[in-house]
């Protein structure tokens, strides 16, 4: 019986992430086929688990072709593509082959929505649709060697979308810094030798990838400017980015022009609206963005998102918080940050500013029964967690609410370590300190340190208050994933070399917890 749906994977170096992507088509596809272009770990190993149509191709600097290779040892009737870095809920997946095999559908392409995970740690979510679905037919095929999209041989292209989102993890900043994706990317979009609009689209985005706004900027304009209809999806999102870039770049008269003519076309459109209201809250004023996100908020039933989802309601909601409590709102403050908690209980800032809220007009009972009833009970809230999101709080009292945490709470030997030597130090108990310090070598006190409790900041400030040889051979002695000498050097050398920006934020951050623990005249001078 003929395959209903094959799955095509073109892959080079995904051992990290490759099982978790074939685990969750495993079994609902009717056949995978993974076409490999030159992998030295172990990808091929991985595929031959789920698969034996594993192939070699070699890499000619042409996705498309990559792509039409996998899809000619195809046999399905539709073919679905996925990459590596990608993942599809198994449910859904399951859900809309069902539908599809059970009510056809008189498109021959079809797009789904793409959840691409961004940011540090993936916190943040960037939306589009990609093709990704077509006919088996042999004459449908991908073009472009980049960016790549489908066509078919003699233009009768039907088009839809299907019910289905697939989750992509490659646009987080350890991805994307690791794959040295943009320098690929801009070395095939550059050797294009004619161009269409959306390259310069393209082009754009690989240079604000890499921090270059102004060549950013200069091509999204000139992508604009050779748009064929501005109703185009990728003309929306090019606005949009445009409008990112300016204001990152202190450019706010030309983002809101670009906003207000924007928004007379994409009425409906929440990402213009949301983007104004961020800029005027980087402008501080404070009771027009106010209007405008308590606007959104209103009529987010009526509005669409396009960028992203979390515009409508959880991002509206976390400015609103900040905005009321700078207006000393309380109950507002707590309304809009307990709101975007609900929406995304993820976010460790939003507890950080809650809490903090909280415990500036709370006794410390009133606030450990929050703590107790409101976040311990939550199944995304796990006591090493709890503890980082404490210590975030720039309040000593309410950094020592972790010590309860040590007896009630099974930890691993570490944390428990780190944990008791941090609230030594909140309790500025320098004997037991010492005595800790005495008995542990210096990769015992490196693995501390690596939990993210008791931190290096800590350990810098009782070196410089107590002026303890032991204390700065340690801290010479460490090893940092970023060099710290030069901020050593002045700290305890009194050498004035140039600091690095990693430095410079270190020593800022050094002087706040300096006044957070009392000890602000170690920095008087």
């Amino acid at each position: 019986m003929k395959p209903f749906l094959s799955v095509c994977l073109i892959v080079k170096d995904e051992e990290k992430v490759l099982s978790r992507c074939l685990e969750s088509v495993n079994g609902i596809a009717d056949e995978i086929i993974i076409a490999d272009t030159g992998s030295v770990d172990r990808t091929k190993e991985i595929a031959l688990k789920y698969t034996d149509m594993v192939y070699d191709y070699k890499w000619d600097e042409d996705f498309s072709k990559a792509r039409n290779f996998a899809a000619s040892r195809a046999s399905g009737e539709w073919i679905f593509v996925i990459d590596a870095d990608e993942y599809v809920d198994r449910d859904s997946f399951l859900k809309f082959k069902t539908n599809l095999k059970e009510n056809p559908v008189d498109s021959n392409i079809l797009a789904v929505q793409i959840v691409n995970f961004v940011g540090a740690n993936g916190k943040d979510t960037v939306l589009n649709y990609h093709e990704r679905i077509y006919l088996n037919n042999g004459i449908i095929f991908y073009y472009r060697p980049i960016h790549e999209m489908l066509k078919h041989k003699e233009a009768h292209e039907k088009r839809g979308f299907a019910q289905l989102q697939i989750f992509h993890s490659g646009y987080m900043e350890n991805v994307i810094k690791e794959k040295q994706k943009s320098k690929r990317n801009l070395s095939l979009l550059i050797k294009k030798k004619v161009k269409e609009p959306i390259d310069y689209y393209f082009l754009g985005n690989e240079y604000y990838q890499i921090g270059n706004l102004e060549k950013a900027i200069n091509y999204y304009k000139k992508g604009y400017q050779l748009k064929e209809n501005i109703n185009i999806d990728w003309v929306k999102k090019l606005l949009v980015r445009l409008v990112n870039c300016l204001h990152i770049a202190n450019r706010d008269t030309e983002a809101m022009e670009i906003i207000d003519a924007s928004e007379e076309v994409f009425e409906n459109l929440v990402d213009f609206k949301f983007l104004k209201g961020k800029i005027l809250f980087n402008q501080g004023k404070i009771k027009e963005t106010i209007n405008i996100f308590e606007d959104i908020l209103l009529k987010k039933n009526k509005l669409i998102a396009d960028s992203s989802m979390d515009y409508l309601e959880y991002l509206p909601h976390r400015y609103l918080g900040e905005l009321y409590e700078k207006e000393n709102n309380l109950h507002l403050a707590v309304h809009h940050y307990s709101k975007t908690i609900s929406i995304n209980e993820s976010d460790d800032l939003v507890w950080v500013k809650l809490i903090n809220l909280l415990a500036k007009h709370s006794t410390m009972d009133e606030l450990t029964n929050f703590i107790n009833n409101n976040c311990l009970k939550r199944n995304t809230m796990n006591p090493l967690r709890l503890i980082k999101i404490l210590l975030m709080i720039p309040n000593k009292h309410v950094q020592k609410l972790t010590r309860s945490l040590i007896s009630k709470t099974p930890l691993a030997i570490e944390v428990e370590k780190a944990l008791i030597l941090k609230n030594l130090f909140l309790d500025d108990n320098k004997d037991d300190i010492l005595e800790f310090f005495i008995t542990n070598n210096i990769e015992e006190i490196s693995l501390i340190l690596s939990q993210g409790i008791f931190q290096v900041v800590d350990l810098i400030l009782i070196a410089l208050e107590t002026k303890d040889d032991l204390y700065k051979n340690i801290l010479f002695g460490l090893k940092f994933s970023e060099p710290i000498n030069n901020l050593l050097n002045l700290l305890f050398l009194e050498k004035t070399n140039d600091l690095s920006s990693f430095e410079e934020e270190l020593l800022s951050l050094i002087i706040k917890n300096a006044e957070i623990h009392g000890k602000h005249e170690l920095f008087a001078s």
